[in-house]
């Protein structure tokens, strides 16, 4: 074998690794063929329960508003009743009839009303922000199936390009043993290499199409990611990411939770429980048959005097909820602070190991390439080539992995700032 063919086996395995991580267009990624990652976060939200939940919270909101805004606290009710002549004893005593209609509306406390429309705008407020953080929790799936599916791919045709050295090696191999220029046990030697990495390649080749089937289940799409876009978040500057992006939806979504439940133990410590109830009517008695009814309007007030143990279990629950939504804001703005601080340290190390492992392969290719040569030469044996080359096939495989790390450790820090591709 050549050492041309060497160095364009090594330059192939690199080319790979390059092209499935997004450095070089994929062949497949031909405009209107690969979806991007915003219509795969679509495809993938419109496939999830998050979203029937979380739009489901959404319509309940705008329900509640409604009512808020409504002049009466409840929905109001038509009542009729009729009574005609008077029984004692199984005997009739009169024909006399009288008829009632009348119409009830149950009615705000002082306060309540303003205090149930500042609850309900802060549960729409709410809802949409849990909305945002289930559409962002679906994103950053698509974001790590995307990244599973890049390294995946980029594993399998760096085992490919090993295979397509080996066997280019083995058949070299088997015609100098030929000609007598290296013993049998060369010729056994290079054979079980290739053999070992087609097994390798064949266990690649599964991984890849269980990380194909996920991307369909997630997504519901055939066709795979962009990897070129993938590519482009992940060189996005850090410290740009961060100040341009606004508070993330799960911070906005535990604020508004607090001044929900804000909102609701204010409307609950002016209740009495019901609401009173105003009811207007009309009265037509008559004293039989024919006779001219008198007629009157009816004016009811009720007002519910409540229980202290009602009232006091009901506020009791309230201050509960906002208890703990006060202590679920903590929590959330201490762990957002540490996984902001988390996602920029795995970046700085992400960064620093995939120099190592560039200079590493880099290093490992031009030494296949050497040892290629002194094994053309006479100047090495057999064993010693392949060793070499399953360093420098292992180094390249780990490049392959940090980038993929790489990219991932840039996905999540989008994840936690909150941004949507």
């Amino acid at each position: 074998m050549t050492v041309s063919s060497s160095g364009r086996a090594a330059g192939r395995a690199r080319w790979f690794a390059l092209c499935l991580l997004g450095i070089v267009p994929l062949a497949s990624a031909i405009e209107g063929q690969t979806p991007g990652l915003s219509r795969a976060v679509e495809a993938a939200w419109q496939r999830s329960v998050e979203a029937r939940q979380a739009e489901g919270e959404s319509t309940r909101a705008d329900a509640g508003r409604r009512i808020a805004r409504s002049l009466v606290a409840d929905a109001p009710s038509l009542s009729l009743s009729r009574n005609e002549g008077e029984w004692y004893g199984g005997a009739r005593a009169g024909a006399g009839t009288e008829t009632e209609v009348g119409v009830s509306w149950p009615l705000w406390m002082p306060g309540q009303r303003r205090a149930a429309r500042d609850a309900a705008h802060a549960d729409v407020g709410w809802a949409q922000a849990n909305l945002a953080v289930a559409r962002l929790a679906v994103a950053g799936a698509v974001r790590e199936a995307a990244w599973d599916v890049a390294s995946r791919q980029a594993e399998l045709d760096l085992v490919q390009a090993r295979v397509g050295f080996l066997k280019k090696l083995a058949d070299d191999v088997e015609r100098r043993v030929a000609a007598g220029d290296l013993a049998r046990i060369d010729a056994l030697s290079a054979r079980a290499d290739l053999l070992a990495a087609e097994a390798e390649a064949a266990d690649a080749q599964r991984q890849l199409h269980a990380s194909h089937a996920q991307w369909r289940v997630l997504t519901g799409l055939d066709t795979l990611p962009d990897t070129n876009e993938i590519e482009n978040e992940a060189h996005a500057d850090t410290d740009t990411l961060i100040a341009a992006a606004g508070e993330p939806p799960v911070l906005q979504a535990a604020e508004l939770a607090v001044r929900r439940a804000e909102g609701n133990l204010a409307s609950v410590r002016r209740s009495l429980g019901a609401p009173p109830e105003l009811t207007i009517g009309a009265k037509e008695e008559a004293e039989g048959p024919g006779a001219l009814g008198e007629r009157s309007l009816t004016v009811e007030l009720s007002i519910p005097l409540g229980t202290g143990a009602r009232r006091d279990l009901v506020r009791a629950r309230a201050q509960t909820d906002l208890d703990m939504a006060q202590a679920e804001l903590t929590l959330v703005r201490s762990r957002h602070a540490a996984d902001l601080e988390d996602a920029r340290l795995a970046i700085s190390l992400a960064d620093q190991q995939l120099d190592a492992e560039t200079e590493r392969a880099k290093l490992l290719s031009e030494r296949v390439q050497l040892m290629q040569r002194a094994f053309s030469a006479g100047e090495i044996d057999l064993a010693q080539l392949l060793l070499t080359n399953r360093y420098s096939a292992e180094a390249e495989a780990d490049l392959a992995r940090r980038h993929a790390e790489h990219g991932l450790a840039h996905a999540r820090l989008l994840q936690v700032i909150g941004m949507l591709p």
